[in-house]
């Protein structure tokens, strides 16, 4: 490899910049010296590290991960023992997707990773636990809740309330919408929310006409906007929905929204029962619209629906 050598390692990181995934672990197991090239953190700056029986792994996986500068996982069914071993071999984590939690003790972990942005968490059953350490996680910008078994909303809400620098906000938990006043007050409580995803699931009726009308909202709490000052919401999506649960004038407090996304739970209703046209015509910063597996978009650019 003296030829190799030859050349500025820049150039071969640059170079290898070009290669797929299976390439470069190909190249980099020909030598020391194209390996060293290949951990370079340039060259993996957006890959998610999938983790699994955590106590597998070798010192010398975690110190290629800290060469490579991972800064992401999706971590499953892992014990607290294996959550130690996380937080203490990667401490600068910034995007952690807890997926199927079996440790109810695993969730005092998380205030460790101080650098934590982006949490996720799906498939867990401790929702008590859950609320009562997500609070010390001020820093998180962006929160994910899916498929929570026998999760208490009241806390769980209460607690996602207190994460006041949160960006982007995903509540995909329930079988019907969050209460008109809960909502209120978590949305007044979070200032500086720009993306809203909320599983709707099913309502015997329609919501009230203000439901995302924060001016009416109860005040007193300490935090919240000052009165008649609404949402700053600009993309907001709604999964598992059906007319009528939110009615013709739901979306006419919210003219600040650029982007709108409908999963419609039964794409058979009636046209009349509809109420999608009236939104639009209440929403004139809207760019992009999804609609379903269906996309409508002024830009040609448009967010993907996550479940």
């Amino acid at each position: 490899m003296m030829g190799a050598a030859q050349l500025p390692s820049e150039v071969w990181v640059h170079v290898f910049g070009f290669l797929s995934t299976a390439d470069k672990l190909s190249i980099r197991s020909c030598c020391k010296y194209f390996k060293t090239m290949v951990d370079h953190w340039s060259l993996w700056k957006e890959y998610t590290v999938f983790l699994k029986k955590l106590c597998a792994y070798t010192a010398e996986f975690w110190t290629t991960l800290r060469l490579r500068k991972i800064s992401s996982v999706i971590v499953q069914r892992a014990h607290l023992k294996e959550w130690k071993r996380l937080a203490l071999s990667l401490p600068n984590l910034t995007t952690i997707a807890v997926e199927g939690c079996i440790d109810v003790k695993a969730f005092e972990i998380l205030k460790q990773f101080q650098h934590l942005k982006r949490l996720s968490i799906r498939r867990c059953g401790y929702g008590h636990e859950l609320a009562d350490n997500i609070v010390h996680l001020q820093q998180v910008t962006h929160f994910s809740l899916c498929d929570m078994h026998c999760a208490p909303r009241t806390e769980i809400i209460n607690a996602i309330s207190k994460l006041s620098h949160l960006t982007s906000l995903f509540y995909h938990e329930g079988n019907c919408p969050i209460p008109r006043q809960t909502l209120h007050i978590m949305l007044n409580r979070l200032p500086h929310l720009k993306h809203l995803s909320l599983k709707m699931g099913t309502q015997h009726g329609s919501l009230p006409d203000d439901y995302f009308n924060l001016s009416k909202t109860i005040r007193g709490f300490q935090g919240e906007r000052q009165d008649g000052q609404q949402t700053g919401l600009t993309s907001l999506e709604l999964l598992d929905y059906m007319d009528p649960t939110l009615p013709e004038e739901a979306l006419k407090c919210l003219p600040s929204l650029r982007s709108l996304s409908v999963a419609y739970r039964d794409r058979d209703m009636q046209p009349s029962r509809c109420h999608l046209k009236t939104w639009l015509r209440v929403l004139p910063q809207l760019a992009d619209l999804n609609i379903a597996n269906t996309t409508m978009s002024r830009t040609g650019s448009s967010p993907t629906l996550c479940s």
